[in-house]
């Protein structure tokens, strides 16, 4: 079968959105206490679409680097800073705070190495996707592009490690046929190399807890975000409060897990997947957002419903910025 790879581009963007849209009203929750709102999620979001008229910051970045791409022609660094500079006009929906203080000092000239903030945060993995995609056939870029994309705002390496996660594992789903499947194996060696023979402790730390997530993979979805809701979250950062409980920690590594987790438990629809991120408790935009990237690369435009589309706010906006980063790789590989 032939792979319609603008299907794919206009997917994982769409699904970015959708999954941060449905996850936003659910921000901060438990996710015991999102699913004592409803029985039945699609009745619930027909009944209160005015808790779903809006994206996040995730998206808005993630449109952003888009745009970064595709005037840049792939990464340079100052389209993307550019391009985050303008972000602060949209103006930014319920922003993270490494994000958006080191985004100001570099409107005010601060120069990026001084301006990024020594966050682990997800905030630069909730904006990778148009990486991925773009960099899908020229992997030893996306790891480059990743990481320098990542390290403009946030220069921890937990949240280099997981834009480059996230990246390699939307290049490893481009191709693939959601009628076929893919291999589980594969898919966690394709990402756990790309983050492998790394002088970062941090980087070897996520490889353990990714094999960890691999062997657990047949325990139900609650438990298993009861188990990695806080994973790689040292003290005095970790919520003690959440222990046992499923509430996705702002932690980049902690939530590229728990999206990995999720996507792989539902890989029978878009529709199942992009409803089971949203309501993951905790960061459930973010966590909505990053496995939305994954769903949607995945599944494609084509396997996403026309309710779905129309959620997602400015959405004929979002396929064209698809489209142009589409046209941008399409001549440049």
């Amino acid at each position: 079968m032939q792979i319609d790879l603008l299907d794919k581009f206009q997917g994982c963007l769409l699904g970015v959105t959708i999954g941060d849209t449905l996850g936003h009203p659910f921000e901060g929750k438990l996710r015991s206490e999102i699913y004592s709102y409803f029985d039945d999620f699609e009745e619930f979001r027909h009944n209160n679409r005015r808790l779903f008229r809006t994206y996040t910051d995730d998206s808005q970045l993630t449109l952003h680097t888009a745009e970064a791409l595709i005037k840049g022609n792939g990464f340079n660094i100052d389209y993307f800073i550019r391009e985050y500079i303008n972000w602060l006009d949209d103006p930014p929906i319920g922003p993270g705070y490494g994000c958006i203080s080191s985004i100001r000092k570099l409107k005010y000239g601060v120069h990026w190495k001084e301006a990024a903030s020594n966050s682990g945060g997800n905030g630069t993995t909730m904006r990778i996707a148009p990486v991925g995609l773009f960099y899908s056939k020229d992997i030893k870029a996306l790891k480059t592009t990743a990481i320098k994309s990542s390290i403009i705002t946030h220069s921890h390496p937990a949240a280099s490690a997981g834009a480059v996660v996230i990246a390699r594992a939307i290049a490893f789903l481009i191709d693939k046929d959601p009628e076929t499947g893919f291999s589980i194996d594969e898919f966690f060696d394709v990402i756990t190399t790309s983050i492998s023979n790394s002088q970062e402790e941090i980087w070897e730390e996520f490889i353990q807890i990714l094999n960890k997530l691999k062997s657990n993979l047949n325990i139900p979805i609650e438990s298993g975000l009861i188990k990695f809701s806080q994973a790689g979250v040292k003290s005095p950062y970790f919520i003690e409060q959440y222990l046992g409980q499923a509430f996705v920690h702002p932690y980049t590594i902690s939530t590229v897990i728990c999206s990995i987790f999720i996507f792989l438990k539902r890989l029978t629809s878009f529709k199942e997947c992009i409803f089971e991120l949203a309501t993951a408790g905790g960061d459930s935009d973010t966590v909505g957002a990053i496995g939305g990237s994954l769903a949607g690369v995945y599944f494609g435009l084509e396997n996403i419903s026309p309710d779905l589309i129309k959620l997602a706010k400015d959405n004929k906006k979002i396929l064209n910025i698809s489209e142009e980063l589409y046209n941008k790789y399409k001549r440049r590989y």
